[in-house]
């Protein structure tokens, strides 16, 4: 058990770093696309990428807690 907290320890920096790449990315066709899709559309886009965002967000905070609490 142990040495799969030790083994999240190691991939969650992995996955926050690669989560912020993929949000990173869909920023980026966003704007490419913009003019080209209807403004429903592109919410619905920005919401994925909040939602990415947010996401990340809690994998970093389950890092810090792990980090905290001796994990």
């Amino acid at each position: 058990m142990r040495k799969d907290v030790e083994k999240l320890k190691l991939l969650l920096p992995h996955w926050i770093e690669h989560t912020e790449e993929h949000a990173d990315e869909y920023k980026k066709w966003l704007e490419r696309v913009r003019e080209s899709i209807s403004d429903d559309i592109a919410k619905n886009f920005e919401k994925a990428i909040q939602l990415t965002e947010e996401s990340d967000k809690y994998l970093q905070s389950t890092l810090d807690k792990m980090e905290k609490e001796g994990c």
